[in-house]
């Protein structure tokens, strides 16, 4: 009797073959491997790492830290110093003063406070009792704001008090901090001066000139310059160059009271009489309208056309730029007429 035999082909290769068997345990656990290795770990793929700046990336910190906290201040402060120069600025001297002690009252290891009080008591020509506070700000090892500046304003009361070496080192210190700072190389200039040193002097002057000029021009900065400039001139016995220096200073500020009295005194030498008169009559006008000469002694001036000028400020050493906010504003002198 013929028996039937079935036949099993293999299936063409571009068709799927259904299956009911189910793969063992051992089977199962080798792909999972394989994925592993191929693919990494459902959790770590879900893991987000985050490595703050400044932590080893080896050491990564998970993105559920939460953030620092703000760092305390980097120094002993009060906001009440802040107030005190807002007053300085506005010329309050004796408020902010009051408020500088009472902050260091309250807080004697504030350095900033005692530099604050400094500052205050330069601007008020208290030299001597500046600067054992300004000292003690000049060596403060507090990084507050005005610390850099300290030997700058140390250096005016050195130079005030005729100590021009001080002067000198607190002014090159300053300038280490602050490099081309003009009014600190100013004062090396008037250092330079008053020992006779000219060719340092010019030097110096003729820098902070350009840094009184650029970027910022500073047009009552420059007019104290130029006329220290004559100085050196009339040191060399040069009037010539002095007055053509005193003319540039008035055209740049001409409410300089002492730019004036200067070109008067040059024009005497020149024999310039009128041009003489006029300079010493415009002094006059000026220390006037700022309280520091009664009319009486005034002595009558050409017939000017007044110009308003701003309100002054006090320079950084402590010397009145033109008149005080509460002085009346003096008019413009009049020009000598040059021959």
């Amino acid at each position: 009797m013929h028996q039937s035999r079935t036949v099993h082909r293999a299936p063409p290769p571009n068709r799927i073959v259904p299956t009911n068997r189910l793969w063992t345990g051992e089977q199962c656990a080798a792909i999972c491997a394989v994925f592993v290795f191929l693919f990494g770990s459902p959790a770590e793929a879900r893991t987000v790492q985050v490595v703050p700046e400044g932590i080893p990336s080896g050491k990564p910190q998970d993105a559920t830290v939460p953030p620092s906290q703000p760092a305390s201040p980097a120094f002993p402060d009060d906001a009440r110093l802040d107030t005190a120069l807002r007053m300085l600025g506005k010329g309050a001297l004796d408020g902010a003063r009051q408020t500088a002690q009472t902050v260091l009252k309250a807080k004697p290891d504030c350095d900033r406070a005692a530099a604050i009080e400094g500052i205050v008591l330069n601007k008020m020509k208290r030299y001597e009792e500046a600067k054992p506070l300004l000292e003690r700000a000049r060596d403060s090892k507090q990084p507050f704001p005005e610390q850099k500046h300290a030997a700058h304003f140390l250096g005016w009361c050195h130079y005030h008090l005729g100590e021009l070496s001080a002067a000198q080192k607190a002014f090159e210190l300053h300038l280490t901090v602050v490099p081309n700072e003009p009014d600190s190389t100013f004062g090396l200039g008037l250092v330079a001066l008053g020992e006779d040193r000219l060719d340092d002097a010019d030097r110096y002057l003729a820098k902070a000139l350009e840094g009184f000029s650029k970027p910022r021009d500073s047009a009552v900065d420059r007019a104290r310059v130029l006329t220290r400039m004559a100085d050196v001139s009339l040191r060399r016995d040069d009037p010539a160059a002095a007055e053509a220096l005193l003319r540039r200073a008035i055209e740049a500020s001409p409410v300089q009271h002492e730019t004036w009295s200067k070109l008067a005194r040059v024009c005497d030498r020149l024999g310039k009489v009128q041009e003489a008169d006029a300079a010493r009559a415009n002094a006059d006008r000026i220390l006037t309208a700022l309280g520091r000469k009664s009319t009486s002694d005034a002595v009558p001036t050409p017939t000017p056309t007044p110009t308003p000028t701003p309100n002054g400020s006090t320079n950084t050493d402590g010397e009145p730029k033109s008149a005080p906010s509460d002085a009346p504003e003096p008019q413009a002198p009049v020009p000598p007429k040059a021959r």
